[in-house]
């Protein structure tokens, strides 16, 4: 009777990982997240001078930030 239990158990588990590979193989069917950026920018990545005052007629505007000369504070 104990061998009966031991086979059916043995049997149930093969059954379960077949089952098991089967749920894994069709979760790869699934879109996956990309990491390929190249589609979200333009192709012309150089950088473009931002346009002063002249530059836009009838506008005022304020002169372009300058970063501050700190020193490296990691605070």
């Amino acid at each position: 009777m104990t061998e009966d239990m031991k086979q059916k158990q043995i049997r149930l588990t093969k059954e379960l990982a077949q089952v098991k590979a089967l749920n894994a193989s069709s979760n790869n069917d699934k879109v996956k997240k990309t990491e390929d950026m190249t589609m979200g920018f333009p192709a012309d990545n150089s950088p473009k001078p931002s346009p002063s005052s002249a530059d836009i007629p009838d506008v005022v505007s304020l002169p372009p930030k300058r970063r501050g000369n700190t020193e490296n504070i990691p605070f």
